[in-house]
């Protein structure tokens, strides 16, 4: 599949409740992914109007979530998908599935192996114990997947009354190209490859090279995380057909940057928020 890049934000074990830092990561998000366990109809419904919405029944649903189903397949951007809540839900025969999410334990764990990526992304609904609280964001382009492991972390600062709700951030981490980078090292021949993905024209690339590109690669900032989810936004609000004036005003970004953002993301079909970065940044040295 070509096109634009897919960001699809993961998150499971909501219990009815959508947290304002979770509604900042989703607002940068195209897709949502929910692994079970909206707990009551009006949240499933906000989440359903706002974006597109693959879920699955967890088994706090009620008589609301019979028409979900317990185990979805689906593809996004060239990548099958294979969800369940609980993990003894998913069928022995995965298939084709390249990622196979759940969630019911609300830990994070993610597991790859021979081109396949098992994911829960943990719960960022309500605290269960001392776990904490996380989800996850994949970013889906022509076959390759980009996993963003997303924590939400009290702040230092925060009033910890027990009246009060803590004040949370959001601290994430990027691993690129997750699924090949998870292939076995000695299976360098292009073959391998294409095994995995499919036949997808002009992503051939030896793995060693690939191995080394992605080791060197500059791991985000706090700062250019911030970017980031600037230049998501931007992009979301053109391609809504804002205008620079309009959403450097809401976003209470500088125009020149808005600007700039917008105009190397229609120069370039297909760049990303990564890319546009490391643009911006080449330009601005």
């Amino acid at each position: 599949m070509r096109g634009e890049p897919i960001r699809a934000a993961v998150i499971s074990d909501t219990h009815g409740l959508l947290r304002p830092e979770v509604e900042r990561v989703l607002q940068t998000c195209d897709v949502i992914i929910h692994a079970g366990d909206f707990d009551n109809q009006m949240l499933y419904h906000k989440l359903d109007i706002g974006h597109p919405l693959y879920g699955v029944r967890g088994n706090n649903d009620g008589l609301w979530a019979e028409r979900l189903p317990l185990v979805l397949r689906f593809e996004l951007g060239g990548i099958s998908f294979l969800m369940a809540h609980e993990r003894s839900d998913i069928p022995d025969e995965t298939g084709k599935a390249q990622v196979v999410i759940f969630g019911h334990s609300h830990m994070y764990h993610q597991e790859a192996a021979a081109g396949r990526l098992w994911l829960n992304p943990g719960s960022c609904g309500y605290r269960r114990f001392t776990l904490p609280l996380s989800m996850a964001v994949l970013t889906v382009h022509e076959g390759i997947l980009d996993l963003e492991t997303v924590w939400l972390k009290e702040k230092s600062e925060t009033n910890r009354a027990e009246d009060r709700e803590p004040e949370l951030e959001i601290v994430s981490e990027m691993q690129p190209d997750v699924l090949r980078a998870a292939l076995p090292e000695a299976a360098d021949e292009t073959d391998s490859v294409s095994s995995v993905y499919g036949a997808v024209p002009g992503r051939r690339e030896n793995l060693r090279e690939k191995f080394e590109r992605l080791a060197n690669r500059r791991k985000p900032g706090t700062a250019d995380k911030d970017r980031l989810f600037q230049i998501a936004k931007i992009v979301r609000f053109m391609n809504r057909g804002g205008s620079t004036e309009w959403i450097a005003a809401n976003l209470g970004a500088e125009l020149s940057f808005v600007e700039d953002v917008c105009r190397m993301y229609a120069t370039h079909p297909g760049i990303n928020a990564h890319q546009i970065l490391d643009k911006l940044e080449i330009k601005n040295r």
